[in-house]
């Protein structure tokens, strides 16, 4: 075991004995146990952490498990041959099972990848810490919980154990400092409190009235890509009503400010329920499809009153301007109009029942823009069973072009020789 970390100065753990608590091993995937216990086995300090623990103590099935543990990224390496070190200022392993499986190994850290040290780091070694120093550089105290392989023990240096029983989603330290240095982190706050339905510390929920500009500072693609988790995460309503009551959403999205009104934030609203119905079916959409399920309330109006001619270039500009300081690429953009754009067809035919052309039906974009219209306009309780994967059209195949007939050449006549008698 490793015994050359710093001593923390930060308080002693509280250690839950496995008769005081419900997490069994039982329900821990066979692919992590292993890895626990290789680590645990060779002398490292080995511990399951973060969402998975969160989970397992809700009963509820975790999507993925992440082990922490005092072993650096490349004693972790050679522990595991089937594994591979990712990253570059803070390093972690990923160890491949069969089936593509991945359980991702990291050593415990002092600070986020996303703050800014202090002071600059002459090596590579002080970016690792001890237990103490890793739950505290998480961001929420349900998030923070510890267990331990060792003995099956909780380990809870940041009383989350309390806040998960309370039902309370708070910060880890003072949410005034942490969204300072990060944040993106009020975005994970308004996340567990929509996807769990638990209450959000008061402190924190004023930080984020008070400190949503701040959201701007962030790279606009990492606020991009942890939206679209949000999108694709069954909860996507209540996160947006948390957004939108906190004023976060208009941070996020400036161009959008006075442009929705109630009437606009409503129709939002009502069709992300409808995008939480497929996702807890576990229909897979495509991210143009998602963007151009968001963009929908934003254009309405002005599609009414414009009535413009090309369909595609005003679904095109309209995407441009929503999202011109959020980093949508451009491929992105082109995508979610061909489907806006090729749905404004479709929708009059499919609500007459009528034939859909083969000019329209064999457009690339036929497929997501016919799943577009089931999803602004089925009944919604009929809306996963239409959107199902058996029941999407799939794109008409492009007429086979007749191959011109190739011509003999004509060979040329010799001279004509005397009639026969």
């Amino acid at each position: 075991m490793r015994t050359d970390a710093p001593e923390s100065p930060l308080p002693p753990p509280l250690i839950i004995p496995r008769p005081q608590h419900t997490l069994s091993r039982k329900e821990v995937e066979v692919e992590a146990l292993k890895v626990l216990y290789r680590l645990y086995h060779a002398g490292f300090k080995a511990y399951l952490v973060g969402g998975s623990v969160r989970d397992l103590l809700l009963g509820k099935k975790p999507k993925d498990f992440d082990i922490v543990t005092d072993a650096r990224p490349g004693e972790i390496r050679k522990l595991f041959r089937n594994s591979r070190i990712i990253g570059r200022r803070f390093r972690l392993v990923q160890v491949f099972f069969r089936g593509g499986h991945i359980v991702e190994v990291s050593t415990f850290r002092r600070r986020s990848e996303f703050e800014e040290p202090e002071e600059t780091p002459s090596t590579r070694d002080n970016t690792f810490g001890t237990p103490a120093e890793d739950a505290h550089r998480r961001d929420l105290t349900i998030n923070g919980l510890f267990y331990n392989i060792a003995d099956f023990s909780l380990v809870d240096y940041v009383n989350g154990l309390q806040d998960l029983q309370n039902r309370l989603i708070r910060v880890i330290g003072d949410p005034a400092v942490r969204f300072v240095r990060d944040p993106v982190r009020m975005l994970r706050v308004l996340r567990h409190g929509a996807r769990l339905g638990f209450e959000i510390d008061p402190q924190a929920w004023e930080e984020i009235r008070g400190k949503g500009h701040l959201i701007r500072l962030c790279p606009a693609a990492r606020v991009r890509d942890e939206l679209l988790k949000d999108f694709r995460s069954g909860a996507v309503r209540p996160f947006l009503e948390l957004l939108l009551r906190s004023g976060l959403f208009y941070d996020i999205f400036p161009a959008w400010e006075g442009r929705l009104g109630k009437g606009g934030e409503t129709r939002l609203l009502d069709l992300l329920t409808r995008l939480d119905l497929l996702m807890q079916a576990a229909i897979p959409l495509p991210d143009s499809l998602l963007w151009a399920i968001f963009l929908t309330p934003y254009l309405e109006q002005d599609l009414r009153s414009q009535n413009p001619e090309d369909l595609r270039e005003f679904f095109q500009e309209g995407a441009q301007e929503a999202f011109r300081s959020n980093e949508i690429p451009r491929q992105r953009q082109e995508e979610l109009a061909q489907i806006l754009a090729l749905a404004e067809k479709l929708a009059p035919l499919l609500r007459q029942k009528r034939g859909i052309p083969a000019r329209l039906s064999r457009l690339a974009a036929y497929p997501e823009a016919w799943l577009f219209c089931q999803i602004k306009e089925a009944p919604l309780e009929e809306l996963v069973a239409r959107c199902g994967p058996e029941e999407i059209p799939t794109r008409a195949p492009q007429p086979k072009r007749r191959r011109p007939r190739r011509r003999r050449p004509r060979g040329r006549r010799g001279p004509r020789g005397p009639k026969e008698p």
